[in-house]
């Protein structure tokens, strides 16, 4: 925690320089002491407008572009949306808004050739377009027509701020089709867009676009919900892929690898390799090959044990910003915990948008954050946009953390009951009865238990929060746990409802818990189901007297 840490505080103390006025009302006054890194917008959450898609460039003279757009209840997302455009003179000191560009939605920029370019859709869900700045981002090219930006004219399409990368002679770009129904994360269908790169980017014909994958429920068990926001990147081999943020039920922590033909024109995937371990997975992330190292390395939100236990969705854990390498793009090592707040509903360090420069990686973030003004409207809707540089990257370690990454962990409980042993987080053992407190964080006690249960032992659990319990058969048994009657939001397959075995909670809804049991050999391994807001506790027997 040492030269992470010194460089972070270091960074804060400039946040004033991009800091918004006094309020002339004399009401309520900003406050960006406590936001780490640079400020470069903010908005409050009362204006109804959230930032989004970060996006960051060096510029051929030395100076910074950064964009971001903006959503949200009072944003104009889905007519035309706009996006924001700031330089740096000084390498992220200080920052000042150059242009407002109006249709332009979900885009990232970045340099070819000499020139700026930014490239996204018009609105959410809109057609893709491209621009040109030949000033740095002081003006811009208006895409209306197949000669001057406009790449499409129909159908639908979703992307991110991903990356940009040169190879094989050809710029490519990952974004998805939209068209795959009105579903959030089924719709979506994977694609690649290509141009060779002497050609003019803002001509529609120079652009090959591969075909799209749609998602297939029964990949993974029927627990993949949805891909998107692909990052191209040559892969060890010389191939081109599409490395994909991937919604894996509630876990998280898996990405997908899409490969691409040559020419751009084919995409494939194969769900028995192409998914690949990878924290932080469930949100946004952008990879980038660095050539000294010879490694991938990526920003990502990881889901830390102490946070897992906080949200069901590992998807809307954005707390932590760790930095992560690859030396094949497929095993993953997290070398040091950037940024962390250990509040997972109303901060979070977003969408991380990054570019190498020299020694360091420069960032720019979404930002969820307190602003004295009552903070972000929640981790989701960020209030800011801050840059951030991460100093000697390549030499950083889990010792350089700016939090000591032990306290992020939660202590493992092993119990041995004689005929099975078990271990997890986020779970005590505890007497079943009539009258006993149900759950570790709530004043609601068991009522209606089954007089065949009373006494039992029971892992109890905090109510809305991701325990982790893992049974090993010590002999041949049969196992029973309980969980909401209704079995909503978790994954109960093979395991057998007892139907004379229900009692409830004292909630205002007086809700019902089922048990359900199956068999298992000594030696066999299972994890207690989890993923609604009871969870699934594992009911343990008395042991037999000697």
């Amino acid at each position: 925690m040492m030269p992470l840490a010194r460089t972070t505080l270091a960074i804060i103390s400039c946040w004033f320089v991009a800091a918004v006025l006094p309020a002339a009302d004399g009401g309520p006054q900003p406050d960006f002491s406590l936001v780490p890194g640079v400020v470069i917008d903010h908005r409050p959450a009362s204006s109804g407008l959230y930032i989004g898609s970060p996006t960051i460039a060096e510029l051929p003279d030395g100076a910074y572009a950064a964009a971001h757009d903006f959503f949200g209840p009072k944003s104009v997302e889905h007519q035309s949306a706009i996006t924001a455009v700031f330089r740096s003179e000084d390498r992220g000191a200080t920052w000042k808004q150059v242009s407002q560009i109006d249709g332009a939605f979900w885009s990232n920029l970045f340099v070819h050739r000499g020139q700026l370019y930014l490239m996204g859709v018009n609105r959410h869900h809109g057609w893709i377009v491209i621009r040109r700045s030949d000033d740095g981002g002081r003006t811009w090219t208006v895409p209306e027509d197949a000669e001057s930006g406009l790449l499409t004219d129909t159908g639908q399409f979703h992307t991110a701020p991903v990356p940009m990368v040169i190879h094989h002679g050809r710029l490519w770009r990952g974004f998805e089709d939209a068209g795959g129904g009105l579903v959030w994360g089924s719709r979506y269908r994977a694609m690649m867009l290509s141009a060779p790169v002497d050609a003019d980017l803002l001509r529609r014909e120079s652009w090959t676009f591969s075909n799209h994958i749609a998602r297939d429920p029964q990949w993974m068990d029927g627990r993949f919900l949805g891909w998107l926001e692909g990052n191209a990147v040559a892969a060890p081999d010389g191939r081109m892929v599409n490395v994909l943020r991937m919604h894996y039920g509630g876990q998280g922590g898996k990405a997908a690898i899409v490969r691409i033909s040559d020419d751009g024109a084919t995409a494939t995937f194969d769900p028995q390799t192409g998914v690949i371990d990878f924290p932080g997975g469930a949100k946004k992330f952008t990879i980038r090959f660095d050539p000294e190292s010879k490694a991938y390395w990526s920003l990502v939100n990881p889901v830390m044990p102490v946070s897992r236990l906080q949200q069901r969705n590992a998807g809307s854990i954005r707390n932590t910003l760790a930095l992560m390498r690859s030396s094949d793009l497929r095993q993953w090592e997290m070398r040091c915990i950037l940024l962390h707040h250990p509040d997972v509903a109303k901060h979070g360090f977003q969408y991380p948008d990054w570019q190498f420069d020299g020694n360091d990686l420069i960032a720019a973030i979404r930002t969820a954050y307190d602003d004295g003004l009552g903070g972000a409207h929640n981790a989701h809707d960020a209030n800011f946009l801050t840059f951030h540089r991460f100093r000697n990257f390549r030499e950083l370690t889990m010792a350089d953390s700016v939090v000591d990454p032990q306290s992020l962990e939660v202590p493992t409980a092993k119990f041995d009951t004689g005929a099975m042993l078990v271990e997890g987080r986020g779970f005590t053992l505890e007497t079943l009865d009539n009258e006993a407190k149900a759950f570790g964080n709530r004043n609601y006690v068991w009522r209606e238990v089954p007089e065949s249960l009373r006494g039992w032992r029971y892992t109890q659990t905090s109510g809305g929060e991701l325990a982790e319990i893992a049974v090993t058969a010590k002999v041949d048994t049969t196992l029973q746990i309980a969980t909401a009657a209704s079995r909503r939001g978790i994954d109960t397959r093979g395991w057998e409802p007892v139907e004379q075995l229900v009692f409830h909670y004292t909630d205002a809804g007086r809700t019902p818990m089922q048990a359900l049991r199956r068999s298992f050999k000594a030696g066999d391994r299972v994890e207690v189901p989890q993923g609604n807001w009871t969870g699934g506790i594992l009911l343990i027997p008395p042991e037999p007297a000697d």
